[in-house]
């Protein structure tokens, strides 16, 4: 199959322009909310509890929703759940323009989104399998992944941007305006007749059934779960990065929403380019030598801009270093996370693709929310300024991903399934 016959598939176009788009709505949503809270309470720790909350909340439910979508009709879901995404964002417009935005409010509304995007990420998932036919599946979800991976980060990067320059309230109705766009083209979308009809909802034992299904096939894959481990060491180092990515800016380079863009932009770069090296390295390169390598190079980025923070005062100096720092870091990023998404992709079978992807999700960002409070405690405990906690965080994940090394990787036992 060529790349030509893939793009011809109307559906399927529709499907990742939606995918693509939704994820610039998320990422904006999150640099958003994590600045509104910052604003609000000028306290990294607020920072931290939302972007803790909004996680949590995630790993509590998604594992349980997946069957319940799994039953349901996909395109509904999806366009539903942008839909309300669009009325949740307008809310937050009305309130920040009335001067009534609150920090609770915020913390509701990241548990209504969270909630939202439970629904809509195993729908996204499972809906490929409704418009491609099997011989172009694989190919089709290898392109949906990389693509809307590009996105989050191009959204994160582009966010800063919006934001310095048009302001809160007119990036709150940009938000607004990409999930309606994306709903509209899911509605495009023709299913096949027994989905479109589809209105199963399973209750009772059978919600059960399928529930322990899904379960059972990531713990009696021990590969699986070792793939699992390491998207938690690799979602959990990235924790102290987005969860403070404000008051990195504000507090230990006396900037605003631009150095935000700065951080986000390079890091996006550097990921796109992470992901272009790997699909040419050699196959006996993927190892857990260049995933151990690539953990060190983030802790020590966060030494280094602690380092450049506090030692080096010319504020251009400051950015090109932090440009190439990040740039270098996204690299990294890009690298790790192809890999896992490379193996999760090709290895689990279809059948169990929307189920496993709810629960793999939950289990592989279970460790962000608690990392993300544990930030918070201590910025209320201790007073040690911003730049000092990073070059602990730095420290902390050299060691943890030089002791990942052996466990993440060592050698099935005999009578342990492969994927």
């Amino acid at each position: 199959m060529n790349k030509h016959e893939l793009y011809h598939n109307h559906n399927y176009v529709y499907l990742l322009t939606s995918n693509i788009i939704n994820r610039c709505g998320d990422s904006l949503d999150t640099i958003l909310f994590t600045w509104l809270v910052y604003l609000l309470t000028n306290s990294a720790g607020w920072s931290a509890i939302i972007f803790g909350i909004n996680q949590a909340t995630s790993v509590i439910i998604q594992p349980f929703i997946g069957p319940l979508v799994e039953n349901m009709n996909k395109k509904k879901v999806l366009v539903l759940s942008d839909i309300a995404r669009v009325l949740l964002v307008l809310y937050i417009l009305y309130v920040y323009t009335q001067n009534m935005l609150s920090p609770l409010i915020l913390v509701f509304m990241t548990i209504s989104i969270s909630l939202i995007e439970a629904f809509h990420m195993p729908a996204g998932v499972a809906v490929i399998q409704h418009v491609l036919p099997n011989e172009h599946y694989d190919k089709g979800v290898s392109v949906n992944v990389s693509c809307t991976k590009i996105a989050v980060l191009v959204g994160t990067g582009l966010s800063g941007i919006v934001i310095s320059s048009f302001g809160i309230g007119i990036s709150l109705a940009i938000d607004a305006l990409i999930f309606l766009i994306s709903a509209l083209l899911i509605v495009k979308i023709e299913f096949s007749v027994q989905e479109e009809k589809k209105t199963n909802r399973i209750i009772g034992r059978e919600y059960l059934i399928s529930l322990r299904g899904g379960f059972s096939y990531v713990f009696d894959h021990k590969k699986l779960l070792k793939l699992c481990f390491l998207c938690i060491l690799i979602n959990s180092a990235v924790v102290p990065f987005d969860a403070l990515l404000a008051p990195i800016a504000r507090e230990m380079f006396s900037g605003d929403a631009k150095i935000v863009s700065l951080l986000s932009v390079s890091v996006t770069i550097g990921t796109i380019l992470g992901s272009l090296t790997f699909a040419k390295m050699k196959e006996e390169k993927k190892n857990n030598t260049l995933v151990t390598f690539c953990g060190i190079v983030l802790g020590v980025y966060y030494v280094f801009i602690a380092f450049v923070s506090k030692y080096i005062a010319n504020p251009i100096t400051q950015k090109l270093l932090l440009l190439i720092g990040s740039i270098i870091i996204g690299a990294a990023l890009g690298l790790m996370i192809t890999y896992v998404q490379v193996k999760f992709v090709k290895e689990v079978t279809k059948e169990y693709i929307g189920r496993v992807s709810a629960i793999r999700f939950s289990l592989t960002y279970a460790c962000a929310p608690v990392v993300s409070f544990v930030i918070s405690i201590i910025y209320k405990v201790t007073v040690v300024d911003t730049s000092s906690l990073f070059v602990g965080f730095g420290i902390v994940i050299i060691i943890l991903f030089l002791l990942a090394n052996k466990i993440t990787f060592s050698p099935l036992k005999k009578g342990d399934k492969s994927y």
